[in-house]
């Protein structure tokens, strides 16, 4: 039998195999996988939507019924600079090839072309837009991404001129080919149902216009978005997500600062608190914006001052020299995740707590007195319970780096993520959670420059009445392995002291009972 995991529709359940994931958007993950055609494989997206894990089976129909609605919807999407669609079918939950997964649960596949390029984040990367042909080469994708907003938004894309929202714009969610086109890929399916609402609204922070918190998505929100893209690819920061600050930090462009009051106010007018207030042409404003890019004249730098001249310090009386002990080395800093640098900068405003941007975040914490283990002579060295905060949450620790702050050097299909969780009734704010119903592993590099590893391991209070087994291992020597429930957790303290690889392992009871493990405040002291 093959290793990995496939999906397909019934006639066909093994008909994709998944590669990695590649993104998640509400509750649907996105997959990279390869479909077998002629003895070769091709790539292809798979945009997954196992919903049937939290729904009663007649809201999972309703749903399904959406998401089919919405899928044949898109198929008739056909131009450059939008995915194509492949099919959209209702099959069996991802399982070993050849075996069908014993909990018999179904989930909702969208099928898209794999577009091969950089993401605009990557893309914009690799630019300084110093140079006029830079600033070109920006534009044009914007006025690509202008063109087939409009289009949709025009109904001109479907036989029954029905209006189609992309419903999550972001650089992520834009890829550039080696040719310039820019395409549109993951289209907000899950969002669009609209009877099925979940506590949380899902958007990409600084691209959501207001009335996304209201679960509002419209052409005026792809439109918000869009200038949120626009302020992204001219600047090179992350659009602050007050429209007000927005606004502001649009117009303080070197090439947007000398305009008069009304080709600012058109301009800011991309970002109007009013959804009808904003442009109805994303093609005109664009064109009235490069206008003001292409032909501006960046300033020169000023050049570096000099370094100062060498202070020479009077030479000393001769003394018998005293031996003294050097200082340590500086410790090397671990391989950090994409949004280091947001995570600092929110770390200092909450007092610690490691949040997430584009992909990395705090959780809940939380936990008892912990249970011995035959785990290993420092697997459970116990600790008092988590010191709580007045709202209930778990206080995060003093100092020390958060193993979500590190990229993993190696991980399985199904992977630890960044989020929240509430374990034994204690809500934590730096999390690393499993996400599926599958085991796996997630292994870092931490070059020997850490001493100490403390956690909180257990099960978000949300799983069912089942366990699921955790194991830890250190340059490969197990030193945790236990199996946590829910209720109270373990708070093992780890020796890390020269070790180089850090691997955890997770295995739940089965595949039919889905709990959330949790490791919480996963902190590395040196």
């Amino acid at each position: 039998m093959e290793s990995g995991l496939y999906i397909g529709p019934d006639g066909a359940p093994d008909r994709y195999r998944l590669l990695r994931s590649i993104g998640r958007g509400g509750e649907a993950v996105l997959y990279l996988a390869e479909l077998e055609l002629g003895g070769a494989t091709e790539p292809v997206v798979v945009k997954m939507l196992d919903a049937q894990q939290t729904l009663a089976p007649d809201l999972f129909a309703r749903v399904s019924a959406k998401w089919r609605e919405q899928a044949e919807l898109l198929r008739f999407v056909h131009r450059p600079g939008v995915v194509g669609i492949r099919e959209h079918f209702e099959g069996p939950s991802a399982h070993p090839g050849g075996r069908l997964p014993a909990s018999g649960g179904r989930a909702l596949y969208l099928v898209m072309n794999h577009v091969r390029g950089l993401d605009l984040r990557d893309w914009r990367a690799e630019r300084t837009l110093e140079a006029a042909e830079e600033r070109r080469e920006a534009v044009r994708c914007l006025e690509q991404l202008a063109e087939v907003l409009d289009w949709l938004h025009s109904g001109a894309a479907t036989p029954s001129g029905r209006r189609v929202v992309h419903g999550d714009l972001s650089p992520g969610n834009v890829m550039v080919d080696g040719h310039g086109q820019a395409t549109l890929v993951d289209f907000g399916l899950s969002k669009l149902a609209a009877d099925h609402r979940t506590a949380e609204v899902w958007f990409t922070p600084g691209f959501a216009a207001p009335e996304v918190f209201d679960g509002t998505r419209t052409p005026a929100t792809d439109r918000y978005a869009f200038g949120a893209i626009a302020y992204f690819l001219l600047s090179g920061d992350a659009p602050a997500p007050v429209p007000e600050t927005l606004r502001a930090a649009l117009l303080a462009l070197p090439a947007l600062a000398g305009l008069d009051a009304g080709r600012a106010a058109r301009v800011a007018s991309i970002f109007a608190a009013d959804p009808d207030a904003r442009p109805a042409s994303l093609t005109g404003w664009v064109r009235e914006l490069r206008s003001y890019v292409v032909s501006a004249t960046r300033p020169e730098r000023p050049p570096a001052p000099l370094p100062p001249p060498p202070v020479h310090a009077p030479q000393p009386v001769f003394r018998t020299p005293v031996p003294v002990v050097g200082a340590p080395p500086a410790r090397r800093p671990g391989r950090t995740a994409r949004v280091v640098l947001a995570v600092l900068v929110a770390a200092a405003l909450v007092g610690g707590g490691a949040v997430a941007g584009a992909a990395l975040s705090g959780g809940d914490k939380g936990g008892s007195a912990a249970q011995d283990s035959p785990g290993g002579p420092s697997a459970h060295s116990p600790t008092t319970g988590p010191t709580r905060t007045g709202d209930g949450t778990a206080a995060s620790p003093a100092g020390g780096k958060s193993l979500t702050d590190l990229t993993p050097t190696d991980e399985s299909l199904f992977t630890l993520e960044s989020g929240t969780a509430a374990v034994n009734g204690v809500r934590y704010k730096d999390v690393l959670r499993t996400s599926d119903c599958y085991g796996g592993y997630v292994e870092y590099n931490l070059g020997k420059s850490y001493a100490k590893l403390t956690t909180v391991i257990g099960l978000d209070d949300n799983s069912p009445n089942a366990g699921m087994t955790f194991t830890v291992l250190a340059d490969g020597k197990r030193i945790f392995h236990d199996r946590a429930v829910v209720g109270p957790p373990f708070h093992p303290v780890f020796d890390v002291s020269g070790v180089l690889r850090l691997r955890i392992e997770w295995g739940p009871d089965s595949d039919s009972a889905c709990g959330i493990g949790v490791l919480a405040d996963p902190t590395l002291t040196s």
